[in-house]
């Protein structure tokens, strides 16, 4: 997910693995231009790796890799999601925690914005959704947050956590008015499997409310800034 230098040669390279969750992992001589590992030891690089855990740290005997998903390194869009992506999981994963639902969705979104020529922000709105699932912080929009009501779904609350009907909206302070149709949008992206978004029909107005609406989520409730959203605000505004 994420490289440090280390040394002259050596760096070290934290990834997200099935069996042992995130680890921070030494891999000596991956920085030499002719290191058989070095490719593999590269952000995005979905590899099989063989480590052994020293005193602190792992360290990297061997490795082989599945996929290297150069079209996103080498388009600059794609590049900004999907470290977007990365970023994402490692600012929600604590070391050593296996998290396997997390990495295959990581895994699904990644061949996605990979071979699908698809809308990066709805991809991205979709994986935000349901990282946001996986780490406990998902937002309730199927029925009211407060009395579980599910008729009159008309506002989101992103400090409450979720959808409040009509009556319990009243309570509360700085909700967000939804249409019929934005609520039925919030559900279709709570539901939609992420192999699926090719299928999905939406209205870019509603995309929009939403990304930004997510954002104020992840600000809320995460408490953490996630550096690479600025490259791709920066590259929206081209």
């Amino acid at each position: 997910m994420k490289e440090m230098p280390l040394a002259e040669t050596d760096k070290i390279i934290t990834i997200f693995t099935d069996k042992l969750g995130k680890i921070d992992v030494v891999a000596h001589g991956a920085r030499r231009p002719k290191s058989p590992i070095a490719s593999s030891t590269l952000p995005f690089c979905y590899s099989r790796y063989l480590v052994y855990k020293g005193k602190n740290l792992y360290t990297l005997n061997q490795s082989s890799i599945i996929e290297s998903f150069q079209r996103i390194i080498m388009d600059l869009d794609r590049l900004a999601y999907g470290s977007y992506m990365l970023e994402l999981i490692d600012v929600l994963n604590e070391r050593e925690v296996k998290n396997v639902f997390m990495l295959g969705l990581l895994l699904k979104s990644l061949y996605m914005l990979y071979n699908e020529d698809i809308n990066l922000d709805l991809l991205k709105l979709t994986f935000e959704y349901k990282v946001l699932s996986f780490a406990g912080y998902q937002p309730i929009v199927n029925q009211c947050i407060k009395c579980r009501s599910k008729t009159n779904l008309r506002y989101f609350n992103i400090a409450e956590g979720g959808i409040l009907c009509s009556n319990c909206a009243v309570k509360s302070v700085e909700n967000i008015l939804l249409s019929d149709d934005e609520v039925k949008f919030l559900n279709q992206i709570r539901n939609i499997k992420i192999e699926e978004l090719r299928n999905i029909k939406y209205d870019s107005i509603i995309l929009e409310k939403f990304i930004e609406i997510v954002e104020d989520y992840f600000k809320h409730h995460i408490d953490r800034e996630i550096k690479s959203l600025n490259l791709i605000k920066d590259l929206k505004g081209r």
